[in-house]
């Protein structure tokens, strides 16, 4: 029987370092924000929890408070934002939004 590399595909991103990092393989995507608390009657913005790809230059400027998670998968990351941080409550960066329309572009 073989075994599979069953690497995470969802990682928290706990330290500028671990983002640096994640930014150098330019792998994956990477969501910023803030998570809505069980307790919380107000959920957070969409424009203030953003999705993009491990290489955008925006990533440099996010604070270190907000919470990031790092994605192996588009799908996987829809996936766990629309349960986490709620569907309509988090998008893509407009940069990685044009990229990403681009390409399907040049596919078509």
């Amino acid at each position: 029987m073989l075994i599979k590399d069953q690497t995470a595909s969802v990682r928290t991103i706990e330290t500028p370092d671990d983002l640096a990092e994640t930014r150098l393989e330019a792998i994956g995507y990477v969501f910023h924000g803030t998570l809505p608390k069980p307790d919380s009657k107000r959920a957070p913005k969409a424009g203030s929890n953003l999705l993009h790809f491990a290489r955008c230059a925006k990533l440099d400027k996010v604070p270190d408070i907000e919470v990031k998670v790092w994605f192996r998968t588009i799908r996987g990351a829809k996936q766990h934002l629309d349960v986490q941080v709620g569907s309509g409550k988090w998008k893509w960066c407009k940069i990685c939004e044009r990229e990403i329309t681009q390409k399907i572009l040049n596919e078509a």
